[in-house]
Formats: structure tokens, C-alpha cells, sequence
């Protein structure tokens, strides 16, 4: 069985992305595919393989889009060219970047306002009022969070960060082929696991009730710890089923309410003119993280501990670390070239994060300029 019903449609299992595409497709017959990827996607094998799966008789439009960090000024330019092509359904395939892209994009094509009305700060999620188009994403490794889930971080016209968060900002369907990951470096796969490993540590610590996303949670923290403990070049169809697998649980656990990892990450690139790394982010600030916690008594008797198998905190976080520790990751945040200064602006700006009540005790500034001081 391959079909999941969760928060969408989720077709998962090796070389599926063929079949399900065209069956998503097929069943929507009448309609446009808009297709969305970079310009590298759409020449990538997996790009040969997405054109493979799209139905003859069907009407195809591709958009090649371009960046790091997805911006309203892309998105209304999405939008206007999907609406000017009479709408129909968008495929966005590729990097989470992409996804995104195409969330804010469907957002603004049955919406006629600015983005910024939908920040969830401001209760934008309340705003959305009329059915979106339908969205098939297509993930890489290095887009399968955002392929499951109905967030985005979107730059605004005037250059201020938001979030973007409901659930009907959810993919209609996700294609989870974990064939299309077989290629990718040992980099990319590590910053996929430390990705998983760290959104399902966080939900497991939050004080919100969600037995369900506990249970996915657990699943999603062995699989993704495992994952990491047995990187490799070599092209093992199992290993990156179970790395998928993990960014799977990690990006359905994410209803349970993100926390400060996500809340100084955000905060980091939000304040900074350049993308940065956000896996190479978590990879260093996750130990530190657990360190706070531990000595604020909140990893006691956690969900985590139980996952772990330790009764003292601080050998959950010794062995959280040591998994983390020798990843083929950037050692220090001056490595990403994060500056005192953009320290200084984020840490400044995450205290005041909407995110902190999901966290199991609550910092104040001093706590996170600490935090991220050292492993500057």
C-alpha cells in the first residue's frame, strides 16, 4: 500500500514518481499542468523522469523559477503567468525552495491581496477564505519537509521575512520516491537527517497534546538517527527510503508546533542578506539546545528520554551529540559566515518569536545570544 491520507495524498514507495504522477493527472483531465522547477530541475534526470509521467493528451506549461529564499515578488510572478494560462493544477518538483515558491503562489492566485495579510503572526491563516489550486509537489531530499507540510518562510516586497502557515497550504498530493534521492551527496543527506532528527526532537519536547504526533515523532527520530549514523556515497535504495521515511515523520509532526531551533534558524536567516545553511544551523545549535533544556529540568521524564532509553539527561544529550558531531557539516556558524553583529539582530529578534510558548522552558534573550555565542 502506498497511498497515505494524512494531512494530504501521499504516494511513497521506490520508482513510483511515474505511475502516481500520471494517475494524479489523468484523474484531473481538462485541466492545465503548470509545472514549476528551477532550470537545473527541469534538465535533471529526475526532471526526464517527471516528463515521463505526464499524460499525452494533457496540456503542459513549465515555469522556470529562480533563488534561494522564496520571495512575493517570484511568487506574484508565479501566480499572474499560472492565471494568465487559465489555472489548472501546478507540479512543483525539486528542492524545498521550489515547493514553497509554489505555496505562496497559489496563495496570491485565489487571493487578491498581498501576502503579508496571511502572516501567521497576524492570524493570516483566518484569511484564507477561497479553495486554492491544487498542488502535486515532487521533492528531493532537500525538499521533502516542505512537501508534506503547509508552511513557508517567504521574503515580502519590502524585504521583511514571514511565515506563511495552515493546513490548506499542504500539498494536495506528495510523491515520495525515494529513487530520486539515490544520487545525492553525503552533504545533502546529512543536512536532510539533522533536519528530521531535529523537528521530531522538538515535537516529542513540546507541551502541546498530540499522542499521534508522539508516536510519528519516535518512529521518525530512530529512523533519522539511524539514517545519520550510516551515511554513504554509494547509491543504497534502502538507506534513503529510511532517511525519506524520516523527513516524512518529521514534516507530519510539525502540527504539533515548532520550537526554538526553528524560532533562531528563522530569526537567522530572516536578518541575514545572504541564504544560509539551515540544516548546518541545526546540526550545531541542537546540542546546545538539549544543554538548555537539560539544565532547566525540562528533558526529564520527556517523551525523548523514553525514545533515547537514558534516565539522565545528560546522557541523552551526549549521545545526541556524538551523532552529530563528526557530520560533513560547517563546524561553527562563522563558517556560514554568520557575523557577532547578525547574531546580535537574531537572537534579538527569536526572543520575541511567536514559536517559544511550543518549547519545553522558555529563554529569555540573554539565553539564546548564549546559545549561538558559542558555536560562533
Amino acid at each position: 500500500m502506498t497511498l497515505i491520507n494524512y494531512l494530504n495524498r501521499v504516494h511513497f514507495a521506490e520508482n513510483v514518481l511515474e505511475e502516481a504522477l500520471w494517475a494524479e493527472l489523468d484523474r484531473r483531465t481538462g485541466q492545465t499542468a503548470f509545472l514549476l522547477s528551477t532550470a537545473n530541475g527541469f534538465d535533471s534526470d529526475l526532471g526526464e523522469r517527471l516528463k515521463a509521467g505526464l499524460p499525452k493528451k494533457m496540456r503542459i506549461v513549465t515555469c522556470n523559477v529562480s533563488g534561494d529564499i522564496p520571495s512575493e515578488a517570484e511568487a506574484r510572478q508565479v501566480a499572474s503567468r499560472f492565471a494568465g494560462q487559465g489555472g489548472g493544477v501546478l507540479v512543483a518538483f525539486g528542492r524545498g525552495y521550489v515547493i514553497n515558491l509554489a505555496k505562496a503562489a497559489r496563495l496570491l492566485a485565489s487571493h487578491d491581496t498581498r501576502l503579508a495579510r496571511f502572516a501567521e503572526s497576524e492570524g493570516g491563516a483566518a484569511r484564507i477564505t477561497r479553495p486554492l489550486p491544487d498542488l502535486i509537489a515532487v521533492p528531493t531530499l532537500q525538499g521533502f519537509v516542505a512537501g508534506f507540510n503547509g508552511l513557508a518562510a517567504i521574503r515580502l516586497d519590502d524585504g521583511t521575512m514571514i511565515d506563511l502557515a495552515s493546513p490548506v497550504l499542504a500539498p494536495t498530493v506528495t510523491i515520495g520516491d525515494p529513487s530520486v534521492a539515490l544520487s545525492e551527496p553525503v552533504s545533502v543527506q546529512a543536512g536532510s537527517g539533522v533536519e528530521a532528527v531535529t523537528l521530531c526532537i522538538e515535537a516529542l519536547l513540546s507541551p502541546n497534546y498530540n499522542p499521534p504526533a508522539n508516536g510519528i515523532a519516535l518512529d521518525g527520530l530512530n529512523r533519522g538517527l539511524q539514517a545519520l549514523s550510516s551515511l554513504s556515497n554509494r547509491p543504497d535504495p534502502a538507506a534513503r527510503r529510511e532517511l525519506m521515511a524520516a523527513c516524512m515523520n518529521a514534516a507530519l509532526v510539525q502540527q504539533k508546533g515548532l520550537g526554538l531551533a526553528h524560532a533562531i534558524t528563522g530569526s537567522l536567516c530572516a536578518e541575514s542578506e545572504m541564504p544560509l545553511n539551515k540544516p548546518a544551523i541545526k546540526r550545531l545549535l541542537l546540542p546546545r539546545l538539549l544543554d538548555f533544556y537539560a539544565l532547566n529540568g525540562a528533558l526529564a521524564r520527556s517523551p525523548l528520554m523514553d525514545a533515547m532509553g537514558f534516565t539522565n539527561p545528560c546522557d541523552t544529550v551526549k549521545a545526541i551529540s556524538r551523532t552529530l558531531r563528526d557530520l560533513p557539516l560547517p563546524a561553527t556558524l562563522s563558517d556560514l559566515g554568520i557575523t557577532a553583529d547578525l547574531v546580535a539582530r537574531a537572537s534579538a529578534r527569536a526572543a520575541r518569536h511567536r514559536v517559544l510558548s511550543n518549547s519545553p522552558c522558555r529563554p529569555v534573550l540573554a539565553d539564546i545570544q548564549t546559545l549561538l555565542t558559542a558555536i560562533l
